[in-house]
């Protein structure tokens, strides 16, 4: 049953990709669209919306998503976005990723009576051709472990059969250096013609050519690594790197692929990285359609707490993200103080979540929670699936946690999203749950951390500061959001794109072609 119906929305899927893509590629339907998406979506999640959540958590997902979406539509009229990548993002992201979830992850339900996350980040590589301080993957130029092109299909395929999952991040180690059984990261990518990826990257290796093969794929967006100006860069990345980065990204905007910046934040340059100059300057200048700020976690290579941001400077961030989100219409997403517009952590393969795997198949909740629920290979191995590492301990118990901090258990008002966190804000969640389920140490640096009570008690300390740092910022269970300065009624216009939306009966056949679809 399942099959004949999945067949069925599969062709509706498709006649709605091709519309859509149709309405993207003539400017004056592209526009007159994007304003009654826009006030959909609005209507959707602050007038109807449909999980209850507090009002402010709803404004703040429906801004962040107005302002992804006007942000690609800025890049198709500028001419960033190329006709094939168009089509690929609309066929493969839209149509695949976005559209018709519930009925893909249908059999899952009625199997597990939960839903599945929604992607993965895969790390394929610890191989880097940089030898970054601080570096989480703890890669360099003389690591070489590399998932084997076989078991990263299967993968692929796994969870796509599985969840109807069809978004994948890739990380590193630096995945352009993938080589595995023949295979490098753009066959990788073409074998996965059906799915859309978002590929972080310190974009040294971006040269016309390989701007030239994403372009022709269609179905990769890079995300750029960015530590500040060319000073910064150098100090921490290498001599040579800033200018790289400049070259790649030129070579992006040529073959018309969208990219985006990746930044870290760290105590020594949170205030930089958040500035108005800095992100002007990406974004306007150089044209990045996304931004991701990570803030640094001692988890890597030389790692350190006094490097993490302070409880001031976090608090601070918060302030600037809530400005960039609404006064600047960036699409600009810290993922600790943007906690909100995802409804918490999303690790450990929660619902519309994630889970990571790594270059030696170690499984963990997430990027930065480096302790193994499971090796890939050794669920293979034993004729079990993908899917099977959701039901190990370590991800229930982390799984449980956040339903309950976000009080889907018993219905009270949720815990302060702000510091959604379970690793870094509430870091005795998954310290404890990995000794009671024997979470394996994906390196020393984390074996280490795991054993030491000092690392351990200041994370504690760093936590409850921060709790009363962030709690004006939460109120009364998130319903007052920084209600002294943005209200509903409040709530700025829909942003213009660059070109006026066409009214109705300016576009001849639209509201045929409308109806049609």
């Amino acid at each position: 049953m399942f099959g004949r119906q999945l067949g069925i929305k599969s062709i509706e899927r498709a006649i709605a990709s091709e519309y859509i893509d149709f309405c993207a590629r003539v400017p004056t339907i592209r526009h007159r669209m994007l304003g009654r998406g826009l006030e959909k979506l609005r209507r959707h999640n602050v007038n109807e919306n449909p999980h209850d959540n507090p009002p402010r958590v709803q404004e703040l997902r429906y801004v962040s998503m107005r302002n992804l979406i006007s942000s690609y539509a800025r890049a198709l009229d500028d001419g960033r976005i190329s006709p094939r990548v168009r089509r690929a993002f609309v066929k493969n992201f839209i149509g695949q990723s976005l559209m018709g979830q519930e009925e893909r992850q249908a059999p899952f339900v009625a199997k597990y009576g939960y839903e599945p996350p929604a992607w993965m980040t895969i790390s394929p590589t610890q191989v880097c051709n940089l030898n970054c301080s601080g570096c989480y993957a703890g890669s360099h130029n003389k690591t070489r472990a590399t998932l084997p092109y076989d078991v990263f299909m299967k993968v692929l395929a796994d969870k796509r059969q599985a969840w109807g999952s069809h978004f994948t991040v890739i990380s590193g180690g630096e995945p352009m250096l993938y080589q595995s059984q023949g295979k490098d990261i753009y066959d990788c990518l073409a074998h996965a013609h059906q799915d859309y990826h978002l590929m972080y990257t310190n974009g040294v290796l971006i040269d016309r050519d390989a701007a030239k093969r994403m372009a022709d794929l269609g179905n990769i967006t890079p995300a750029i690594s960015v530590e500040g100006w060319e000073e910064e860069t150098t100090a921490r990345r290498g001599k040579g790197v800033y200018k790289k980065t400049l070259q790649a990204m030129d070579h992006l905007r040529a073959e018309g692929v969208p990219f985006g910046i990746s930044l870290t934040a760290m105590r020594h340059n949170a205030e930089l990285v958040m500035s108005d100059e800095f992100l002007d300057y990406w974004f306007d200048e150089q044209g990045a359609v996304y931004g991701w700020l990570f803030q640094y976690m001692p988890i890597g290579r030389g790692s350190t707490i006094d490097d993490m941001v302070t409880a001031d400077q976090r608090r601070w961030m918060l302030d600037r993200l809530l400005k960039l989100l609404y006064d600047n219409g960036r699409f600009m997403i810290d993922f600790w103080n943007g906690g909100p517009l995802s409804e918490g952590c999303i690790a450990a393969g929660r619902q519309g979540g994630y889970f990571y795997l790594d270059w030696n198949g170690d499984i963990s909740p997430c990027v930065f929670m480096p302790y193994a629920a499971a090796n890939i290979k050794e669920v293979y191995a034993k004729g079990l699936d993908l899917s099977s590492v959701l039901e190990s301990g370590l991800f229930r118990e982390i799984r449980d946690w956040q339903e309950e901090y976000y009080g889907k258990k018993d219905g009270t008002p949720p815990g302060n999203l702000f510091m959604p966190c379970p690793m870094r804000d509430h870091h005795d969640v998954v310290h404890d749950a990995v000794l009671k389920h024997g979470g394996r140490p994906t390196g020393p640096e984390a074996a280490a951390a795991l054993a030491d009570d000092d690392y351990r008690v200041r994370l504690r300390r760093y936590g409850e500061k921060l709790a009363l740092k962030l709690a004006p910022y939460w109120g009364d269970g998130g319903r007052k959001v920084r209600g002294d300065l943005y209200g509903l009624e409040e709530l700025p216009a829909i942003a213009s794109t660059g070109a006026p939306i066409a009214r109705d009966g300016e576009v001849e056949g639209a509201d045929e072609m409308q109806a049609e679809a």
